[in-house]
């Protein structure tokens, strides 16, 4: 009797495992699809960055699989190139959105829909995971300008198509050295040029030949100043000078041309002796070690600037405030520096390609990548959020009014003349006044980097 308790018991077990009563998962192996290994190369994320974004993509997308790779930033374009060159390289990669129209002609832009295989479970007492071919509409133009901060449609749309999407949107904002303020008896740091034109006397220390040992702030120069292109660019675009559009045509109204000198002026007196600002010199090393160091007040740098400082552990007390605006200008202005990831036209795999790029962009994916990387957002949706985070409200604040303003083929190239311009200004203390040849000379330079490279 008991033998026969024990057999309809194991029977009656066999039966609820077999019929799925117990909610047993059942995979449909995706035979018909053909695996997919999506290559995808970057600079400043590592791997481990990543991983949450390409596992959680992965999951719903069995059948594709993402291979990531970083390289140093001094080699990336060349292995890229090179890759090219021999009719390989990743299907989605990262670049500048400085760099769009310069690398337009190796993009594929995103296509209106997407068709790719995606898993889903199905059933309710017998759950499968069914992987089915879908057919997925894309974003359109209107979609990026009501999800993202202004200045990404108005940089990855180009005549009328879609070419990258960013995970973040990096700003530039005022590093500041609290202990030196409060040495010099300075209750705040810096809101406005006004402020930092008034400060500098103070904060900066030199010797009778010029040398300088503290200074206030890390402006006039270009070599040792990180992303000095930025820093310039930023307070030309406050001073409402006429540099955005098809062309660079800062001198064609009057106004702006004047604008556009007294900025150069306001720029490069920071690195003049004698001038009441003077704070910088080519001798000083980059504005960043210094600033790590302890020798410098204000330090105008991105995120990454506040990870490092955070990694090397600096000595003294340090914060993050809004990048300076010019006092009495017309309405705020920051300058927006970001990467986008976008699709190789050589790539096999664009609409997969295209799918991973939207799907790990959206919000119920990205804020995970950046909570963990204490990045800004670049979308809308999560500003609100960031506001409240203290490592990214400085910058979170920042992302509805960033601003850019090359729409060239040769960002690096149009920074190189930016550069020789100051550095000759600087050297060879010259004034610059509306008939200058030399100004006239910089935009026609900047101009023809403007110009549509032979492919």
């Amino acid at each position: 009797m008991n033998r026969n308790k024990v057999f309809t018991l194991l029977i009656l077990f066999v039966f609820i495992i077999t019929s799925g009563f117990a909610c047993q998962w059942s995979i449909t192996k995706p035979k018909e699809f053909k695996p997919i290994t999506l290559e995808y190369w970057g600079v400043w994320d590592t791997p481990s960055q990543l991983k949450s974004l390409i596992d959680s993509y992965e999951v719903s997308h069995p059948t594709i699989h993402v291979k990531y790779r970083n390289f140093r930033y001094d080699e990336y374009e060349r292995k890229l190139l090179e890759a090219w060159a021999d009719d390989r390289g990743p299907d989605i990669f990262s670049i500048p959105s400085t760099w769009l129209k310069e690398y337009q002609h190796r993009l594929e832009p995103m296509p209106a829909s997407v068709k790719i295989p995606v898993q889903e479970i199905t059933g309710t007492i017998k759950k499968e995971a069914i992987t089915s071919l879908k057919q997925i509409k894309s974003l359109s133009s209107l979609d990026i300008k009501e999800k993202y901060a202004p200045i990404v449609s108005e940089n990855v749309i180009i005549d009328s198509e879609i070419y990258g999407l960013p995970y973040y949107l990096d700003t530039l904002v005022t590093f500041y050295n609290s202990d030196l303020l409060t040495r010099e008896n300075i209750p705040e740091p810096i809101a406005d040029f006004h402020d930092l034109v008034e400060q500098a006397p103070q904060l900066t220390k030199a010797t009778e030949d010029n040398q300088v040992i503290q200074s206030a702030v890390a402006l006039g120069g270009t070599d040792n100043i990180p992303r000095f292109f930025d820093v310039f660019s930023s307070i030309m675009l406050q001073n409402n000078v006429e540099a955005k559009g098809k062309w660079f045509a800062p001198l064609e109204e009057k106004e702006s041309a004047s604008r556009l000198l007294e900025v150069f002026s306001f720029y490069t007196d920071f690195a003049r002796p004698g001038r009441a600002t003077y704070s910088w010199n080519v001798d000083l090393p980059s504005a960043f070690e210094l600033f790590a160091a302890g020798k410098l007040a204000y330090f105008f740098g991105y995120s990454y600037h506040a990870d490092e400082l955070r990694q090397r552990g600096v000595q003294f007390d340090w914060g993050i405030t809004n990048f300076p605006q010019t006092r009495g200008a017309s309405g705020t202005k920051y300058y927006a520096d970001y990467w986008v990831n976008v699709v190789a036209k050589k790539s096999a795999n664009s609409d997969a390609a295209w799918n991973f790029i939207q799907t790990t962009a959206n919000q119920a994916i990205v804020e995970k990548y950046l909570t963990e990387n204490k990045r800004p957002t670049a979308l809308r949706s999560l500003i609100n959020d960031q506001l409240n985070n203290e490592d990214v409200r400085v910058f979170a604040s920042q992302v509805l009014t960033a601003d850019n303003w090359y729409n060239g083929y040769d960002v690096q190239l149009a920074e190189n003349y930016l550069k020789e311009i100051i550095d000759d200004l600087v050297s060879s203390e010259k004034i610059l006044d509306k008939d200058n040849a030399t100004l006239n000379l910089f935009v026609n330079f900047i101009n023809q980097t403007y110009q549509q490279p032979n492919e």
